[in-house]
């Protein structure tokens, strides 16, 4: 059972198409596996069409319905389904282009995800009795689990359970349970404590 969601003003932006590509991604993983979220993203892209209805209209240029009417006419080609790259994880992270693992720590693998915008992204494996290093955060961050379960000072996250941490709070995720713990997650900052954030620090990042 799904107990941990995005926020609210987190999914309008994802509705509304202003989430960074990283973060997006991990929304849309999420509504894959949430009845609740996904409907009130369709909601708020209903709400979304009848704003626009109201817009008042702008002017179009002289040809505009000769272009659309010639496109009209062109054969439309036929549609094709790209093959799944990764068949082992759930839509839309089945078809996307992540790069090789990298082992990042004790029990700690990481593999990122190739996309644009002002977050990154990838995929996350820590093993059982493992946790991540203490941390900070200078933007959103957002982990949708996928397999396994870890639990942080807000709670316990499962299957498809979303952790949204507010930007000015550290924490400190640990697996919890005997099987390793895989989520996708994306930030626009992230900022480690310790001795790992003194050289973040020497190293400019």
């Amino acid at each position: 059972m799904i107990t941990h969601h995005p926020s609210d003003p987190t999914v309008a932006a994802y509705a509304a198409g202003t989430l960074p590509e990283g973060l997006a991604l991990v929304v849309a993983t999420h509504l894959v596996a949430c009845p609740h979220c996904r409907s009130l993203s369709y909601a708020l892209d209903s709400v979304g069409g009848v704003m626009l209805e109201d817009l008042s209209p702008a002017a179009m240029a002289p040809d505009a319905l000769d272009l659309a009417l010639a496109r009209s006419e062109r054969p439309m080609p036929s549609p094709s389904v790209a093959p799944s790259a990764n068949p082992e994880l759930p839509p839309p992270l089945d078809r996307c282009s992540f790069g090789p693992w990298w082992r990042v720590g004790a029990g700690i693998r990481w593999r990122p995800l190739r996309i644009g915008g002002s977050a990154w992204a990838g995929l996350l494996q820590v093993a059982p009795g493992r946790s991540l290093p203490r941390h900070g955060h200078d933007g959103p961050e957002l982990t949708c689990v996928l397999r396994g379960a870890f639990k942080d000072s807000d709670g316990r996250y499962t299957a498809g359970d979303v952790a949204e941490p507010e930007s000015e709070d550290d924490h400190q995720p640990w697996v919890d349970g005997t099987e390793p713990c895989l989520c996708v997650i994306a930030s626009e900052g992230m900022r480690l404590r310790g001795l790992l954030g003194l050289a973040q620090r020497l190293l400019g990042r």
